[in-house]
């Protein structure tokens, strides 16, 4: 008796080898080796590869598939891309990058700098003065007057920075809460105790990798530090951060700050943050959700890219048509 589960290989010697562009074919899923079974996608990985490269079409023939040509028909792992963990952090990581880029980056280009009120100050006073002796008392105000901007440019651009720390660091915690229910996770509140305890619960070996020794673990653990210290603004937080990461805080010891700080002080001013920090963090966070995903979740990040059910119907959706595919 026939498996009912079982699908028989398809006949494909009823279209021809490389139809036209305009073929009804094309819109037909099962030319590129793609039926549906069960609720279930069932790829003909020879098939969908062969007829993929001779129509010229290989922008969705991951390399990883041909390791799979010899199977008869191959079902993904998943069935959508957010079935794997790495894709719901690297879609957070991606809009934060996105709004860094696009939104953040173009205001800091807007805020007056220290030279733009030098060259305006020294502007507007030679407009009312035709005496040369004026021009050294014009450059000396020009002067004062861009260092007394120097404090609160800088002070802007901090508030800036710190705002989207806040932000990035809620949401990681967010979606990170989220993902540990969407893995088992049964309590109501989160923080790093209770996600180390339950990783470690994922790996089932309390004596294996421990998430402080994950790729990036700095980058993810001194934003959580920085968050904190903006938060509370307390001298217990403010020196948590200092003992974990002295260089990314002011104080009277390295000559960055002229009084120790006290509690209720504003945080802001006393995080340093250093130049493309926001840019390197989130590069690092990826890598640091990558090595979670791999050692406690159990997943093939490079899989994660294409081996779900939709990444097939997006596919054929985009393959059907090469008109549209090719922008002609």
């Amino acid at each position: 008796m026939q498996n009912k589960n079982q699908v028989v290989r398809f006949d494909y010697s009823k279209y021809e080898s490389k139809p036209r562009w305009d073929a009804p074919c094309l819109r037909e899923m099962s030319f590129w080796g793609i039926f549906q079974k069960n609720n279930r996608f069932q790829i003909d990985i020879k098939r969908y590869i062969s007829i993929c490269e001779s129509m010229g079409m290989n922008d969705f023939v991951p390399k990883e598939l041909y390791k799979y040509q010899k199977e008869e028909l191959f079902i993904p792992h998943k069935i959508h891309r957010n079935d794997y963990v790495i894709n719901i952090f690297n879609d957070m990581l991606g809009d934060f990058a996105d709004d860094w880029e696009n939104e953040f980056k173009p205001i800091f280009n807007m805020i007056k700098k220290p030279k733009d009120v030098y060259d305006e100050t020294r502007l507007n006073q030679i407009v009312y003065t035709s005496c040369t002796d004026d021009l050294e008392d014009i450059e000396f105000n020009s002067l004062m007057s861009s260092i007394r901007r120097e404090h609160k440019y800088r002070q802007v651009i901090q508030s800036l920075y710190c705002q989207f720390i806040t932000k990035l660091a809620t949401e990681t915690d967010r979606i990170m809460l989220t993902v540990m229910c969407k893995l088992g996770y049964k309590g109501s509140d989160y923080d790093f105790k209770s996600f180390a305890k339950f990783s470690d619960g994922l790996s089932g070996d309390k004596n294996g990798k421990k998430i402080s020794s994950l790729k990036k673990y700095n980058a993810y653990n001194m934003l959580h530090k920085i968050n904190n210290f903006l938060k509370h603004n307390t001298l217990a937080s403010y020196l948590d951060l200092k003992k974990y990461y002295p260089e990314n805080v002011a104080c009277v010891e390295n000559g960055t700050a002229r009084v120790n700080y006290e509690n209720g002080m504003f945080a802001g001013d006393w995080i340093i943050i250093k130049e493309h920090y926001i840019d390197r963090l989130i590069n690092q966070l990826k890598q640091f959700f990558e090595d979670y995903c791999k050692h406690f979740v159990k997943e093939n990040i490079e899989h994660s890219n294409w081996n779900y059910d939709d990444y097939f119907l997006i596919a054929f959706n985009n393959l059907k048509d090469p008109y549209d595919y090719y922008g002609i």
